[in-house]
């Protein structure tokens, strides 16, 4: 199969689930997370969720983690394919982008180079970490300009795919969160975080 094709069935795949599922299974990945990952005082970047497209919800996790540890937000630049990123405080204000995204509209610029850990939306993963996204590069460009120590987590709510085939722009990821559990992928692995 095709990048592309890959890309249709699991969109189809996810289409098909109910708003049961994606809770539950949101749920399962937001307490496998928590319950190896708790971290203290790190700048962590997380995407907020789609819900019309079925994405993990990460409100959950991104309110647990904001306890203790800055979190970041992306923004969407379309015309260049790119994202900026903002932290998020008890007064950001949002707004939907073209394409039906939570940004936010407010909040402290960070610079990429201090983002300690990175949790990543995907639609397919293999077991070395290569990832499969809506086909943009927004994430590829993004975790590129990364530090080389900085931690990169995908979550999905699927099992891990057989051997997706990376293009040259593919960065990794080191871990995946799935509702069955925690997988340490082939990648690289930085120096641990806690």
């Amino acid at each position: 199969m095709t990048r592309e094709e890959i890309r249709n069935q699991y969109r189809a795949l996810r289409k098909d689930f109910t708003s049961e599922q994606c809770i539950y299974y949101s749920q399962q990945i937001t307490n496998n997370f928590l319950r190896n990952w708790m971290f203290n005082h790190k700048l962590i970047h997380c995407f907020l969720p789609i819900h019309r497209l079925r994405e993990v919800d990460t409100i959950p996790l991104v309110k647990r983690l904001r306890r203790n540890n800055r979190v970041c937000i992306p923004v969407s630049n379309f015309d260049k394919n790119n994202m900026t990123h903002k932290i998020l405080d008890d007064h950001t204000q949002f707004q939907d982008n073209a394409y039906g995204i939570p940004e936010p509209v407010t909040g402290e610029d960070v610079d990429v180079k201090k983002i300690q850990v990175v949790i990543v939306p995907l639609l397919a993963v293999d077991q070395h970490g290569n990832r499969l996204g809506y086909g943009k590069g927004f994430y590829d460009r993004f975790l590129a300009e990364c530090a080389p120590e900085t931690l990169f987590i995908g979550l999905t709510m699927f099992d891990i795919h057989d051997d997706l085939e990376p293009n040259e722009y593919d960065i990794p990821l080191h871990y995946v969160v799935t509702p069955k559990g925690i997988l340490k992928t082939t990648a690289n692995q930085p120096v641990p975080l806690r």
